[in-house]
């Protein structure tokens, strides 16, 4: 009875884990996918596809917060792509929440806190007059996301970004952001991403900028 108990145990343990080994296949196939649709998004209606299937994701993966994370960085670039305002406020809105749920699901991520600090940034530059408390919350959260991690090449790449379109008699411009954009850059050519799901935009970005600063 004993060996059989023991048996049994063991069959168990080699079901859960193979189930467990599957769910986690699909997942990341599920997740790559999403990945492909944001890959080849031309406009604010690609991203809003890419963000709409990630939101699946999140809902029937309540525990994982990568989906989380790519439905708002979906809603966000799709705000970037907008020019109609109140449009493109909606869509920060979108990511915000997002964003929050991705905290709620994983605390003290940098990768988490840069993108919040990112959308802020822009919630802020909607209306300028009216949200400078935004620009003082987007500081915080990249500077969280530095503490955590200071070798995480985003949280330069928004730095210089942030400073690049920030007016010169407000401590931007162009001189300002090129060191943190060459930082980015050289952190980005030594970056190895925790997975192949995990957060890996921004390269492009920061030397396309970059090249703006010269």
């Amino acid at each position: 009875m004993k060996h059989f108990t023991k048996s049994l145990l063991f069959l168990l343990l080699i079901v859960s884990s193979s189930y467990a080994q599957t769910t986690s296949t699909k997942f990341q196939s599920a997740i790559k996918k999403g990945l492909v649709l944001l890959d080849s998004a031309s406009g604010p209606a690609g991203y809003l596809k890419a963000a709409n299937y990630f939101e699946r994701i999140a809902q029937a993966e309540p525990k994982e917060w990568i989906p989380a994370y790519y439905v708002a960085y979906s809603n966000l670039t799709a705000g970037l792509m907008t020019r109609d305002k109140p449009v493109q406020d909606q869509y920060f809105d979108k990511a915000m929440t997002a964003v929050d749920q991705a905290n709620i699901l994983s605390a003290d991520n940098s990768e988490i806190y840069l993108l919040k600090g990112y959308i802020q940034f822009m919630k802020m530059s909607v209306d300028p007059q009216a949200r400078l408390a935004f620009m003082g919350a987007s500081a915080e959260s990249i500077g969280k996301a530095k503490a955590l991690n200071p070798d995480n090449p985003r949280i330069y790449l928004v730095n210089g970004q942030n400073t690049f379109y920030t007016p010169e008699a407000f401590g931007g411009g162009k001189l300002k952001a090129k060191p943190i954009l060459e930082n980015a850059v050289a952190k980005f050519a030594t970056f190895k991403p925790a997975s192949d799901i995990a957060p890996q935009w921004g390269s492009e970005q920061a030397a396309a900028l970059l090249a703006k600063c010269n």
